[in-house]
């Protein structure tokens, strides 16, 4: 069963993360640079739970998606220093 974390994230076996991370990675730079360092500390360590399976298989397309939005996530992080 898919449902949402805490973050609003989509968790569970079947959840695509493709349609979410073509969001993050289109999203225009004023949205991300309103966002804060903890919004991008939580996005980073979801990503990268994501990317080690502790939230389930992630198939090839995922994984991609997944590590895109890992790189845009870590540099929107150094960005809000």
């Amino acid at each position: 069963m898919t449902k949402q974390n805490k973050g609003g994230h989509l968790q569970g076996p079947r959840s695509s993360m493709k349609g979410a991370m073509d969001w993050i990675i289109s999203e225009p730079m004023t949205d991300q640079q309103g966002k804060d360092r903890a919004y991008w500390i939580d996005e980073i360590a979801f990503l990268e739970a994501r990317l080690n399976g502790s939230q389930g298989d992630i198939d090839s397309e995922d994984r991609a998606a997944c590590e895109e939005a890992l790189k845009a996530a870590k540099a929107n992080l150094a960005a809000s220093r």
